[in-house]
């Protein structure tokens, strides 16, 4: 069984890393990614395919 996992890369608007983390659920990575953007409003967020 393979599951659909989604890797995320979150930087700031400088382009600064913040934070990069691979999951299956969609609400959990948005929770994950507005904590972030009540302290760095303008980010970039990248989605790429990470199943293997």
């Amino acid at each position: 069984m393979t599951f659909q996992m989604t890797r995320y890369r979150v930087e700031d608007a400088d382009g600064t890393f913040l934070d990069e983390f691979a999951t299956n659920a969609p609400d959990f990575a948005k929770e994950r990614i507005d904590r972030i953007r009540k302290y760095r409003p303008d980010l970039t967020v990248t989605e790429t395919d990470d199943t293997n």
